[in-house]
């Protein structure tokens, strides 16, 4: 492992060709600093195979709780011959160093959700310092990027991807990864997708489960896609797993349900169930065992992810409920005024 003794300003990109064709290479890069003027260090992974071709970033942790994608970076390590590989894999699996250490989801010294900070601010609040040096470090030399999340704490999710439907590139990629669900979205916001769109990656994020723990099946499914991704952009040839059966099921938009009372939750459904209009979801019960509301779908759709726990107050969401469909055509921009 190298440790590169460096300040985390005036970053460079993690170097990708400073190693000979088909090796591995690991680092520990400063990023950020403690309050006693310490280096926090981040760790990046690079497989340079031995042929030249696409640069593909995988990352992992962006939240620190979100512990899933860690565990697929590693089977991916463990099953990926850098000899036979053509192109470079750049891995993050720790990308919110802070958030992991402190076992935490948010960035721990401002309390900001770093994926919705990026690209990030020189001089700007602490998660946006350090959202704007892990860009520096991880995104310059990518011409792909997966992007690895989990549900937030007390939900969880489906596997399903997060993606620009009308980007052909970044639409591909989805496809391939062969999740449960496809969700549609520009991403024109905060997150480390929108940060490598800017930039001219073709990116997805990979929603794989639940927070703070390993999930085997996730993993599996997790590193099968990102295997067949890297098939698909003529990375890897040799024992690339087939397709699964299910096709995914593409979700023109979504929204989460929320309860308008306090009480204790009774689901009547399950991750990827098909709802249609007006069938009971949920009962709320107060401490009696008495119902105090229903809730039922306000439309035809798809459960994407769905709370953990019963206890609710007024706003709890309780069901992110996917809408089926092909997203439709952007609208088209609006001609610039006449001098």
């Amino acid at each position: 492992m190298l440790k590169q003794k460096r300040k985390a300003t005036g970053l460079q990109p993690v170097p990708l060709t400073d190693q000979e064709p088909g090796t591995r290479r690991d680092f520990l890069l400063p990023i950020y600093q403690g309050a006693m003027g310490t280096s926090v260090d981040c760790p990046f992974i690079v497989l340079r195979g031995a042929k030249p071709g696409p640069v593909v970033g995988i990352s992992a942790a962006i939240h620190g709780n979100e512990l899933n994608g860690i565990n697929i970076i590693h089977q991916l390590l463990e099953g990926i011959d850098p000899t036979e590989l053509k192109g470079t894999i750049l891995f993050a699996p720790v990308a919110n160093v802070p958030a992991f250490e402190a076992e935490q989801r948010r960035f721990p010294v401002d309390g900001k959700d770093l994926n919705t900070v990026f690209p990030g601010k020189r001089g700007g609040t602490p998660s946006q310092q350090y959202a704007l040096a892990f860009k520096k470090l991880f995104l310059p030399k990518l011409d792909h990027l997966v992007d690895i999340h989990t549900a937030s704490e007390g939900r969880i999710n489906s596997m399903y991807a997060r993606v620009d439907w009308h980007s052909k590139q970044a639409r591909a990629l989805a496809e391939v990864l062969q999740p449960q669900i496809i969700l549609h979205g520009r991403s024109g916001d905060g997150t480390l997708r929108n940060a490598a769109r800017v930039v001219g990656a073709a990116a997805v994020t990979l929603e794989a489960g639940n927070p703070s723990e390993f999930q085997g099946h996730m993993a599996s499914d997790g590193e099968i896609g990102i295997l067949r991704l890297l098939h698909s952009l003529d990375m890897l040839h040799a024992d690339i797993p087939p397709r699964l059966e299910r096709e995914p099921v593409l979700c023109k938009s979504s929204s989460w349900l929320r309860t308008e009372a306090g009480g204790i939750l009774e689901l009547l459904f399950g991750l990827t169930d098909h709802v249609t209009r007006g069938q009971l979801l949920a009962r709320l019960k107060n401490p009696f065992g008495e119902v105090v509301a229903k809730y039922v779908a306000p439309h035809d759709g798809v459960v994407i992810g769905m709370t953990r726990t019963p206890i609710a107050v007024p706003g709890t969401r309780y069901c992110h409920l996917g809408v089926a469909g092909k997203p439709p055509a952007p609208k088209p921009k609006a001609a610039a005024p006449k001098p």
